[in-house]
C-alpha cells in the first residue's frame, strides 16, 4: 500500500481497538448456542425463544413447510412446527438462521466471497453432524453442527474488518481477491478463536476455530476430528473459497482417528453433494 501500512496492520490495529462491524453475539443467538450443549434441553424452551423472534419464526415456518413435508397440512405457528420438527432440527434451523444474518458486505469484491463461505460452513456443519451420527458419535451430532458453522467464523471477522477499512480509510491499492485470500489464510483461526473467546462461547467451538486446521489432530480430541475432517471433504468438493481435489479423505488423520473408511467417506461426499444441488434453484450444485 504505498509505503503505508499494509492490510493485515491495519486489520490488526481495528481489531485490538474493538473497531469492526461484526455484531456482539445476541442474546438469542447465546442461548441457543448454550442449549445446543444441554443434555436436557425440551422442545418448549426452544420453541419460547423461536416464537420471540420474528426472523427465526420466519426461518422455524420455512422449514417446517419445505418439500420435506410435501402433503401434510401446512403449519402456521411455531408450536406446531416444534412438534413436526422436534427438538433437534428445531435448534439447528434456529442457530443456522442467526449465523445466516451475518454473511454480508458492502464491496462488491467481499460480497464475493461471503455465500461461498456460508455455504462452505453449512456444508461443514451438516458434513460433521452426519459423520458423528454414521460414526457412532450421536451425543456429539448437535455440537458437531454449530462447531462446523462456526469454524471459519475468523474468516467472517477478517472480512467485514477488511469492509470496514476499504469504506473508511483512503487507500490507493484497490481491493483484490488475491489479497482477501492471503489475510484470511493468515489470521482467521487465530482471530476467530480470539472472537469466539469474546462472545462467550462454549471452549469446544473456540477449539474447532483454532484447531482445525492443525496437522496434528491426535490430541484434538473427537470434535475437532468430526469438524475438520467435514471441512475437507468441502474443501475436496469445492463448497467453498477453497478447493482442493486432489485431497483424499481415507488417507487423512482425522479419518484415522474417527474409524471412518472408504465406504462411509464415499458416503459423506455423496451427502454433500446432494445438499449443494437441493440448495441450488436449478437443482445444480454449485462449485
Amino acid at each position: 500500500m504505498s509505503g503505508e501500512r499494509s492490510l493485515l496492520a491495519m486489520i490488526e490495529e481495528r481489531i485490538a481497538a474493538g473497531r469492526f462491524e461484526l455484531p456482539a453475539r445476541n442474546q438469542v443467538a447465546s442461548r441457543m448456542h448454550q442449549l445446543v450443549s444441554d443434555p436436557d434441553v425440551d422442545l418448549a424452551q426452544v420453541a419460547a425463544i423461536v416464537a420471540g423472534d420474528a426472523a427465526l419464526t420466519g426461518e422455524v415456518l420455512r422449514a417446517a413447510n419445505s418439500a420435506l413435508y410435501a402433503g401434510l397440512s401446512k403449519v402456521a405457528t411455531v408450536r406446531d412446527a416444534a412438534v413436526r420438527l422436534g427438538t433437534a432440527q428445531m435448534l439447528r434451523v434456529a442457530v443456522q438462521a442467526c449465523e445466516k444474518q451475518q454473511y454480508s458486505a458492502r464491496s462488491p469484491v467481499l460480497r464475493e466471497f461471503m455465500e461461498p463461505l456460508w455455504q462452505h460452513s453449512l456444508a461443514a456443519a451438516h458434513g460433521a453432524a452426519w459423520l458423528a451420527r454414521k460414526l457412532g458419535y450421536r451425543d456429539l451430532e448437535q455440537v458437531a453442527f454449530v462447531g462446523g458453522l462456526l469454524h471459519d467464523v475468523g474468516k467472517l471477522l477478517l472480512l467485514k474488518v477488511i469492509d470496514d477499512v476499504f469504506a473508511d480509510e483512503q487507500l490507493e491499492q484497490e481491493l483484490s481477491e488475491r489479497l482477501v485470500h492471503e489475510v484470511l489464510e493468515s489470521a482467521h483461526t487465530t482471530r476467530g478463536f480470539d472472537l469466539a473467546r469474546a462472545w462467550g462461547l462454549p471452549d469446544e467451538y473456540g477449539l474447532i476455530i483454532r484447531d482445525h486446521h492443525q496437522q496434528d489432530l491426535s490430541q484434538a480430541g473427537t470434535l475437532v476430528n468430526l469438524v475438520s475432517l467435514a471441512n475437507k471433504a468441502c474443501r475436496r468438493l469445492g463448497i467453498g473459497i477453497d478447493s482442493d481435489p486432489s485431497l483424499i479423505l481415507a488417507v487423512t488423520e482425522e479419518a484415522a482417528m474417527l474409524g471412518a473408511g472408504d465406504i462411509v467417506l464415499a458416503q459423506l461426499l455423496v451427502e454433500l453433494e446432494d445438499l449443494q444441488a437441493a440448495a441450488q434453484p436449478t437443482g445444480n450444485a454449485a462449485r
